[in-house]
């Protein structure tokens, strides 16, 4: 990680900060050019003060990657980031792993580039890269805001092994699920712990609560009230697909409303989704899946923009691929929509 970087993450003399959140890159050694391509054009529209990968990253099976492999990857889809000298932090996705890697050697490589300012977190939390980067006042030097990063690891026997459950009561997903009965994991308890604790440290010290954003890679539970009830909570965007998270509650959003900081908690993981609304305060979306190695929508494939105020309030959006790129974003010019559920090319 670089400290002095992290650590110089400021407010504009206009009392604005912009984050652009991509993620689902699912990305080799060979990837698609038109990912790095979406990229810059993201970049240069968006001016971002700041950039979060949100997992899903490098994905090709090990078979195919040497570790020299791996790290040409990600410099070619990290060089429209570095390049501009932007500061960025990722958190990882559920197939980050099946690269072949572990997190813990890929942490390695990410915080080895110059311009990242992710780190591995408390050695003895579950996952890799729980973190707080803070962004401050350029007059005062005072924190205005915090960005909190989870893991929220891969699939539930994850769960299995972490809290040793005996293999008769080992079946999760079961047949009447209380979200979408699907394979994910989640942040775990120990880790919103963490953020509780930390979060109530940063306010003894600095005299405050410092409002903040919290990303992660899988939605957690109450994404489903979102998208259950979207007149009563706003919901805007796309919904094409299963809202996949974990069917173990941490209580993290209950930790999150009742410490008071939290005010948006934003995802991956889906590719065919990119709603956002709000719940007791708390807004909750999806930044929109980018890549073009796997299932997305041409119309949909893009990135989210946040544009935070010093008052700790934000404004946030999807940014499409299409309407900066045109027809060079369509992976497939030549496919006409409606014969295949992973293209889709936008009629005029």
């Amino acid at each position: 990680m670089n400290k002095e970087l992290s650590n110089s993450l400021k407010f504009n003399e206009n009392g604005k900060f912009k984050v652009l959140m991509v993620s689902d890159f699912h990305a080799g050694s060979h990837c698609n050019p038109k990912l790095m391509k979406s990229m810059d054009a993201l970049i240069e529209y968006s001016e971002p003060d700041l950039i979060i990968l949100g997992g899903d990253i490098m994905t090709c099976s090990r078979s195919e990657m040497t570790e020299d492999d791996f790290r040409r990857g990600l410099e070619a889809i990290l060089e429209p980031i570095e390049s501009r000298n932007i500061p960025w932090m990722h958190v990882y996705g559920n197939h980050d792993k099946e690269g072949g890697f572990s997190n813990e050697y890929q942490q390695t490589v990410y915080e080895s580039f110059p311009h990242c300012i992710s780190e591995a977190g408390p050695e003895e939390l579950s996952g890799v890269g729980n973190y707080v980067r803070t962004v401050y006042s350029p007059k005062t030097g005072k924190p205005l805001f915090n960005i909190w990063a989870m893991d929220s690891h891969s699939e539930w026997p994850e769960y299995v092994k972490r809290f040793n459950i005996k293999p008769e009561d080992a079946n999760i997903r079961m047949p009447k699920p209380l979200g979408g009965g699907s394979a994910q994991a989640s942040v775990m308890f120990d880790q919103v712990v963490w953020y509780y604790n930390k979060s109530m440290e940063m306010e003894k010290e600095y005299g405050y609560k410092i409002p903040a954003l919290m990303v992660m890679h899988v939605p957690i539970m109450e994404y489903h009230i979102i998208a259950n009830n979207p007149e009563q909570t706003g919901f805007v965007g796309s919904k094409r697909e299963g809202i996949c998270s974990g069917e173990l509650n941490s209580g993290l959003f209950m930790a999150c409303l009742q410490r008071g900081d939290v005010k948006g908690i934003f995802c991956g993981h889906e590719h065919l989704i990119d709603f956002h609304g709000k719940y007791c305060g708390i807004m909750m979306g999806y930044d929109a899946c980018l890549g073009f190695n796997m299932s997305a929508h041409d119309d949909l494939r893009g990135g989210r923009l946040f544009e935070i105020n010093e008052d700790g309030t934000f404004e946030t959006r999807t940014v499409k691929i299409m309407d900066l790129m045109g027809k060079e974003a369509i992976r497939n010019p030549e496919f006409i929509e409606g014969g295949d559920q992973y293209y889709i090319r936008k009629i005029d």
